[in-house]
């Protein structure tokens, strides 16, 4: 007799997702992870004695309200915070700046008083392309999903599989160009747009393929705007390891998995890295594709074809964390004078435009650091009081293309000049910021890989490229949950739909267990 009814490895929020949905339909449930601590890339850890940072994922891009409800956690103490701004993105002082109000009468106002009617238009146009490719989305995000071609083969009408068809393959910026046509003209807008299409991705924003990671960031969520939790991104773990322990869920921390248990085919449980065997009649992974087939099922388990698409997966998602205290909040001065005031100055993001992006890329291809790299700095403490000692404040700084292939003995050497200068952008206009800087840790995609046990530390679990989603999700023939190892599941990122704090993949993979076990 097994140990239990399911295995879930990994206690981020999609294994425990996972792990809540069946243990409240009655199932014995054991989740490991090898952290003290839930969440995986989506965590609130203390770093600096009293202080709470958001590690990796630091907000709810694209997350879904209905998925409360779904995940049962009304009664578990979540709590989300909406801000009135999710970003003030700044560029040069010629460029008309770009604030990202939640509500959306403010933000009419705010692009007619400072952008311009072509930029009201343009942007209600493109809201209309995203409104389709959202009807799409949503025929598909409960199910198993279809291929591509197919979706967009089923369209009756011509002009909704061309937009389609630029959705998918084209690069964000021809796609942009259609709504946007002056080059002189909007710079700010443009580079914000685009920041989000290169998100998770291995491309600039000009290159082909990334129109679709657009879609995906402005059309998956409820809105695009950047709530978080009360206490930190991790309470929503916290919330869904509430709710599978109130339903007989059990969690071991500190509890890494060696291999996994197979027997002719079939997974009949792990072995942790002791030695020690724990048996069940099912397990999930939440790690990506090749952490779980080569690293802990191992290729011998696995059909010749499969081994292969695994190995052909791109990890190719360079970026860098910076996580800091300070003594005082950031002064802007200028013409970000104005940010101080109404907290609008929680999330600066210095994207001067999609040439901008476009010659970081270029550096970064090549295995440079970008000489201006654009830098998201967030004070989340400002959202959140909880998160610091009074007086002082909680900051994290977030920017793309550092490198990924660092000659060997030059990390260290490479993240430190990389911080300096995304510290240094945000003090050209806060020139205060440097100075108030108390604590600070750099982390770089190689720190996620080693702690949470992520292939090249991509958040994404596998690029967001039309070739990696959908039925390609994580390999072609195997996009249902399933593995080709009977009663092996995975539910995590790797998992159609894909990536960000969503808690969808863990959601159904598990009700796809319970249809079957």
């Amino acid at each position: 007799m097994a140990d239990y009814d399911a295995i879930v490895i990994g206690a981020g929020h999609n294994g425990l997702a996972a792990a809540s949905v069946l243990a409240r339909n009655g199932l014995s449930v054991l989740c490991v992870e090898k952290n003290h601590w839930v969440g995986g890339m989506a965590a609130t850890r203390t770093l600096f004695e009293g202080y709470k940072h958001n590690v990796g994922a630091w907000a709810l891009l694209i997350f879904r309200d209905a998925m409360i409800k779904r995940l049962g956690l009304e009664n578990y103490g979540l709590e989300l915070i909406r801000p009135r701004t999710s970003y003030c993105v700044f560029g040069d002082p010629e460029d008309t700046l770009f604030i990202g109000y939640t509500d959306q009468e403010e933000l009419a106002l705010h692009l007619m008083e400072k952008h311009g009617e072509d930029a009201v238009e343009g942007l209600a146009l493109l809201g209309d392309w995203l409104e389709r490719f959202r009807t799409l989305i949503e025929k598909e995000l409960f199910q198993p999903p279809s291929s591509i071609e197919s979706l967009i083969a089923k369209e009756p009408d011509a002009e909704t599989r061309e937009i389609y068809m630029k959705m998918f393959y084209g690069s964000a910026m021809d796609l942009l160009r259609h709504f946007f046509p002056d080059p002189k003209k909007h710079n700010c807008i443009l580079g914000s747009l685009t920041a989000s299409a290169i998100d998770g991705t291995h491309t600039g924003p000009f290159s082909s393929g990334n129109a679709f990671s657009l879609g995906y960031h402005l059309a998956f969520g409820d809105e695009y705007d950047f709530r978080t939790p009360k206490g930190g991104i991790g309470a929503l773990s916290e919330a869904l390891l509430r709710s599978m322990e109130d339903h007989g869920g059990k969690l071991l921390f500190k509890t890494k998995v060696k291999d996994c248990l197979i027997k002719n085919g079939t997974i009949e449980g792990v072995v942790l890295d002791g030695g020690e065997t724990v048996t069940a009649k099912v397990v999930l992974s939440s790690l990506d594709a090749k952490t779980t087939f080569l690293g802990m099922a191992g290729e011998e388990n696995l059909p010749s074809d499969v081994v292969h698409k695994v190995k052909e997966i791109k990890y190719k998602n360079g970026y860098i964390q910076l996580q800091m205290t300070l003594k005082e909040l950031p002064e802007f001065t200028g013409y970000l004078a104005f940010a101080n005031d109404d907290n609008i100055r929680w999330l600066m993001a210095y994207i001067r435009s999609p040439e901008h992006l476009s010659e970081c890329w270029k550096q970064y291809i090549k295995g440079e650091i970008p000489d201006d790299p654009v830098s998201y700095c967030t004070v989340t403490s400002l959202l959140d009081p909880s998160l610091s000692p009074e007086g002082s404040y909680t900051c994290t700084i977030f920017s793309h293309y550092f490198p990924y292939n660092i000659p060997k003995g030059k990390h260290r050497e490479y993240s430190n000049v990389m911080a300096d200068r995304v510290i240094g952008q945000i003090n050209k206009y806060a020139p205060n910021f440097k100075r108030s800087i108390e604590h600070k840790a750099v982390l770089t995609h190689r720190y996620f890989e080693n702690v949470f046990s992520i292939t090249a530390g991509d958040f994404c679990h596998g690029l967001i490229h039309p070739e990696y989603m959908w039925d390609k999700r994580p390999v072609a023939g195997w996009a249902g949950y399933k593995t080709p190892i009977d009663s092996l599941y995975m539910c995590g990122s790797a998992c159609h739909p894909g990536p960000g704090v969503t808690c969808i993949p863990g959601y159904n993979s598990a009700n796809e267990v319970l249809k079957n076990i």
